[in-house]
């Protein structure tokens, strides 16, 4: 007994064979009958489908035979798959290849013919073949008829194949699609002109229209004249994003990312423009540029705002030290320098709480519910340290939603507003804190409003009430850094909410804020 040799591409054979998922698999019909066929036609006892890996040939359809598999070392097929054609063994005793196989001496086959399997790009898996306890030869017309039988098994195996390709196909089409379905990106497809031919659901949104409204569009419409440069005909691969100005289909305009890659889809070239709105981003950007300047007149106005607490603590510090004072001046001047550096430690605070509320922005703030009425009585709780709150009247609406907030913080912006209406209005006047659940822009917003009938300021006050280091009142009883209303405006506005202020003077001021409600009442 010889053993079989391996084909040159053997390993190259085995992979093609196991891509196909047939070992080890159940018998089928498809098959079966060409096996029952083979036996009849010929009329034989043994027909077989076989299918020979690395150590065995596996039978997928068989008759007249128990075994399911043999070794391959112990197999006619291993020798058949290196035939360009049919293999005959008329007579399997006077062959020293295959006289001492345990199918031929212990289970008396004489006659074995077999012809190779194989698959559309050539690679020969395993054989039809018919074996017969008799010495016997082959005439022509049953050669073509085995190898017509032995070509109805290949084709089955490769339609087995086909199906499998189409239904990866169809998964992983699938699998595109809901993967394009659920990116936050436009994905465009469009043709050699640069016409959409389809849209994904982002584009759509991003574009204000459904893909019946935006077939046929030329990308210059959508992404601007830019475009037209992307759609270059030898283009090879993508090109690098660019940003442009993209156009909805209302002809509004927002800030777009666009990158263009050409391919080939059924010998037709094509384009898929893969679209990114990025006005969040200018807008993050541009909110950056406009803290970064803020920061910068902060600094150089703290420069001033310090030197001056400074300067006088150095100053009559240095008087102390110089000169002999009588001991009712000594305490004056130490007053003067306890007040002076009181106001720089609030000063250097206020600078502190500033730069960390503008530098953190929300991800510095800890949300969560909120309800009015808990957070205006803390608010006044931690007022009674002025001793004015017996001036301080308090109507709220009753069944009021919550809203969202860093409770802290929106306790600061409301401490804020009370202290300067209990600051700048006289000891016999009241200030008002009302709360209500209102409309504004067809939102229900939570309004706060605090009102005092305080001094009140000119428009041009008014205009300038939130620059950093500002102080609208000048009673010289009144001490502050001239931040609390920037610290206030930032807080408000990274809550998402806004703050209107009406002043005149003599007659006092109201600051309404409103904030965001939450959709229920719980």
């Amino acid at each position: 007994m010889l053993a079989p040799p391996l084909p040159q591409d053997a390993a190259h054979r085995l992979r093609v064979l196991l891509d196909l998922n047939i070992l080890d698999t159940a018998a089928q019909e498809r098959f079966d009958r060409i096996t029952r066929m083979a036996a009849r036609l010929f009329g034989v006892p043994i027909a077989l489908v076989s299918l020979v890996d690395a150590e065995r040939q596996w039978f997928k359809s068989r008759v007249g035979l128990a075994l399911d598999s043999i070794p391959r070392a112990e197999s006619f097929c291993a020798h058949a798959l290196m035939q360009d054609g049919l293999m005959v063994v008329e007579d399997a005793r006077l062959d020293e290849r295959f006289g001492a196989l345990p199918i031929v001496a212990q289970t008396g086959a004489r006659f074995y013919a077999g012809h190779p399997l194989a698959m559309p790009d050539g690679q020969v898996i395993g054989t039809l073949c018919i074996i017969d306890h008799s010495p016997r030869a082959l005439d022509d017309e049953q050669r073509t008829l085995l190898r017509d039988l032995a070509a109805l098994a290949a084709n089955e195996i490769a339609a087995i194949e086909l199906r499998r390709a189409h239904e990866r196909r169809l998964a992983n089409e699938a699998w595109i699609r809901v993967l394009l379905d659920h990116i936050p990106d436009g994905v465009l497809m469009l043709d050699a002109n640069g016409s959409v031919m389809s849209a994904n659901p982002a584009a759509e949104q991003m574009f204000g229209s459904d893909l019946y409204g935006l077939a046929g569009r030329n990308a210059v419409a959508l992404f601007g004249e830019d475009a037209a440069l992307l759609l270059d005909p030898e283009l090879t691969a993508a090109a690098p994003p660019q940003e442009g100005g993209g156009r909805r289909i209302d002809g509004s305009t927002f800030p777009i990312e666009v990158q263009l890659a050409p391919m080939c889809l059924d010998g037709q070239r094509r384009y898929a423009a893969i679209v990114r709105d990025v006005t969040r981003q200018h807008e993050d950007a541009q909110r950056s540029r406009a803290t970064e300047e803020r920061r910068r007149k902060h600094f150089t106005t703290a420069t001033h705002e310090l030197r001056t607490p400074m300067a006088s603590i150095l100053g009559f510090s240095e008087l102390l030290l110089k000169r002999d004072f009588d001991p009712a001046t000594s305490r004056e001047l130490l007053d003067i320098i306890h007040r002076q550096a009181s106001r720089l430690v609030d000063l250097i605070n206020q600078l502190l709480d500033l730069a960390r509320i503008e530098a953190g922005g929300t991800e510095g703030l800890s949300f969560t519910r909120v309800n009015v009425a808990e957070l205006v009585e803390q608010t006044l709780t931690g007022l009674n340290g002025l001793g004015q709150n017996h001036r301080i009247r308090v109507e709220l609406e009753t069944g009021m939603p919550a809203f969202s907030a860093d409770p802290q913080k929106m306790q600061q912006a409301l401490t804020n507003i009370i202290s300067n209406s209990i600051k700048y209005s006289a000891d016999d006047t009241t200030v008002d804190v009302s709360a209500a659940a209102l409309q504004r822009n067809a939102k229900l917003m939570i309004a706060i409003r605090v009102a005092d009938h305080g001094i009140g300021m000119t428009p041009e006050q008014l205009a300038r009430i939130f620059d950093a280091f500002y102080r609208a009142g000048e009673s010289p009883n009144v001490q502050g850094s001239g931040l609390g209303m920037t610290i206030f405006k930032e807080i408000i506005e990274l809550h998402g909410g806004q703050a209107d202020i009406e002043s005149h003077p003599g007659t006092g001021t109201a600051v309404t804020v409103w904030l965001p409600a939450l959709p229920d009442h719980g």
